[in-house]
């Protein structure tokens, strides 16, 4: 039994290659479509993600390399672009019988079954034929998939040989094992009844010329024709009508597919409206005296009619957007999804592949006061690179021609022998030195971006001024209704909130950081549950401090929950990945860890305690050096128990956040 977890990354990597574009890769179990249905031990395909069984009883791993190429054909070859208009063009005898039942949003392949008078039975035909045919261009396109996937079918079939023919359900299963590989000569002599012999011709006719999808949809028809004589009242082996064709995800990708040819219908009206107006504007105003009251000129007309017509499309499409999400689960389109570990303290174990991470690229928010933002870069860079700039070198480098040294230089020494021999006074300089020259440092500063981070500073309220005119309350004679007590006018500004200060202290770091040289990176997380631990790029290390990245930054805003393992983890492995000789993971926080599911039981804050001090403790082996930096006041109950004294520090006032993390940062580099 082959089990999916270990190979998703690589499978992520294969995908990638294939269609140019990354695919999550998910166990089946996890699809999340509430319209569409998927079987736990199938594999589909929806916009971004492939979805595999989570085991498989197969020879070797590569069975999931044949599985996901399946899927990812499908999309290659044309399956997904069918359209009813263009089958009824291309097979004239099929028609196009109109459904009242089906609705004007149904699938060109529902509308394509249920020209049949069993649709169930078209329907397993035609995704047969479809099988047979992407296989066939599968191995044609990809030479090297061929060995794998004839061990895949020769297993299959080991474990469900061909059947004789008794009826329509073994005679389909005859066709099956036909596209998993079996020899049509032992499927004959299965069948004494004769159903098989023109299906099984129809089928090798197309599996030895797949065409296109069209193809498949006119052998379905041939099969069809040949096997729906056969049809037996009360035969329950295959579904002779559509229970509720919604449930299959290729009919909600097809429908994706005709989603891009009405954005593209949108376009063209827009396109089509701005050229009315523009030509609109040229022709000469009609006197109003030769139009009676209310009429409108016949421009006009065109130009509403057109724009009624353009407005009823796009709410088609967002109402079709709606119902594919709906259907397929919301995938992330723009995010790249790992599996991390995480610590059980409750059973002393690790829980592999438990929480799925996906790490995003924060959006720039431009809207954001970029001047304001910059000024306070301006405010306080320069005081914190005086203090960076105070950090002793770490890196090693050999330096050369040296007249006193731990190495002999030898081109130095060669070169010396060469002048001596020339009657040239040679150099003496003939040592070399290891000596600390450069930085070689790469540090990452990993912000928490949960909901809490929306909290204010809580300013104290203006206190009062000596000469403000306040009543004598105990004047008998006050009455606050006549007499009301002073208003005093507070300026309408914004209260500043812990997100913005997190947000400015990495602006300063940022910039404080180019000029030293150092090398960093500067991430943000959030999310909801173990499925979805969101992980947020505003700054690769190999990024300079550009626009962009200040707008980053700038978007960083409260979001979720804080699952701290997982983020930490990635954070590490973005460190080790980068190859720098000191490695530094800054973490700053307003809170301790906590999600919905961090824990057997909700609001259980142990469980993530004792992960998060996993996490820092695995980051620690690695060769990481990490510090936890909190504003929250109460930090030391709990920070304690994550890390050691000396790796993290408390901020009672959170206005402090620039100058203590530059104090943290230099201690750690010095080191």
């Amino acid at each position: 039994m082959i089990e999916l977890g270990p190979l998703e990354e690589r499978l992520a990597l294969f995908a990638e290659g294939i269609a140019g574009r990354y695919f999550h890769i998910k166990p089946s179990a996890e699809f999340a479509g509430r319209r569409a249905k998927l079987e736990v031990d199938g594999s589909a395909m929806t916009a971004h993600t492939l979805y595999l069984p989570e085991h498989l009883d197969a020879p070797d791993a590569s069975a999931y390399r044949v599985l996901a190429l399946q899927q990812l054909s499908h999309g290659e070859f044309g399956t997904f672009s069918f359209a009813m208009a263009t089958a009824v063009q291309r097979l004239p005898q099929l028609g196009d019988r109109a459904v009242p039942t089906l609705g004007g949003r149904a699938s060109d392949f529902e509308r394509f079954y249920h020209q049949f008078e069993h649709p169930g039975l078209a329907s397993t035909l035609f995704k047969l034929c479809e099988r047979a045919r992407v296989d066939a261009l599968m191995v044609r396109t990809y030479p090297g998939i061929r060995r794998h996937l004839q061990r895949l079918q020769a297993h299959r079939l080991r474990l469900d040989p061909p059947q004789p023919v008794t009826g329509l359900g073994t005679a389909v299963h005859g066709l099956e094992s036909l596209a998993h590989g079996a020899d049509p000569a032992d499927l004959l002599e299965l069948d004494p009844l004769g159903l098989l012999g023109p299906p099984l011709a129809a089928l090798l006719e197309l599996m030895r010329a797949p065409g296109d999808v069209y193809a498949a949809a006119a052998t379905t028809m041939a099969l069809y024709q040949a096997l729906a004589p056969h049809i037996v009242r009360g035969d329950t082996s295959l579904p002779l009508q559509l229970l509720d064709e919604l449930d299959d995800p290729a009919s909600w990708m097809q429908r994706e597919a005709r989603l891009e040819d009405w954005r593209d219908d949108l376009a063209t009206l827009d396109e089509s409206l701005e050229i009315e107006i523009l030509e609109g504007d040229e022709v000469d105003v009609v006197d109003a005296e030769q139009l009676a009251d209310g009429q409108l000129r016949p421009n006009d007309i065109d130009l509403r009619k057109q724009q009624s017509e353009r407005d009823t499309l796009a709410r088609r499409i967002d109402m079709e957007r709606s119902a594919i999400r709906d259907a397929l689960g919301a995938d992330q389109p723009d995010a790249r999804s790992f599996r991390y570990d995480e610590w059980n303290y409750l059973e002393r174990r690790y829980l592999p592949r438990w929480c799925r991470l996906f790490e995003l690229r924060l959006a720039p928010d431009h809207d954001q006061d970029l001047a304001g933002l910059q000024a306070v870069i301006r405010a306080h860079r320069l005081g914190v690179q005086k203090r960076l700039e105070q950090i002793k070198p770490l890196g090693f480098q050999r330096v050369s021609r040296l007249a006193d040294g731990d190495e002999l230089d030898f081109n130095a020494v060669i070169q010396a022998r060469q002048d001596s021999r020339a009657g040239v006074t040679p150099d003496e300089r003939v040592y070399s030195r290891r000596e600390r020259v450069h930085r070689d440092v790469c540090a990452a500063f990993l912000v928490d971006l949960s909901a809490s981070t929306d909290d204010s500073l809580e300013p104290l309220p203006p206190a009062l001024d000596a000469s403000d005119d306040l009543p004598n309350l105990r004047d008998p004679y006050f009455d606050p209704r006549t007499d009301p007590l002073p208003v005093h006018h507070v300026p309408d500004v914004p209260a500043r909130r812990i997100i913005d200060v997190q947000r400015e202290t990495m602006l300063v770091m940022s910039a404080a950081l180019e000029q030293l040289g150092d090398s960093y990176g500067v991430y943000g997380f959030s999310g909801y549950g173990r499925d979805c631990v969101e992980f947020f790029v505003a700054k690769e290390p190999a990024e300079a401090f550009s626009r962009n990245v200040l707008a980053a930054i700038a978007g960083m805003k409260p979001m979720r929950s804080t699952r701290m393992g997982p983020a930490i983890r990635h954070a590490v492995r973005k460190l080790i990945d980068s190859g720098n000789a000191m490695k530094v993971l800054l973490i700053i926080s307003d809170g301790f860890p906590q999600d919905c599911d961090y824990g057997p039981e909700r609001g259980e804050h142990e469980y993530g305690l004792q992960d998060t001090a996993r996490a820092l403790q695995e980051a620690q082996d690695k060769g990481v050096e990490t510090f936890c930096v909190t504003v929250d006041r109460s930090g030391h109950d709990y920070l304690k128990r994550m890390c050691p004294d000396s790796r993290y520090l408390v901020i009672d006032d959170i206005e402090d956040l620039p100058e203590q993390l530059t104090k943290v940062y230099q201690t750690l580099t010095s080191r």
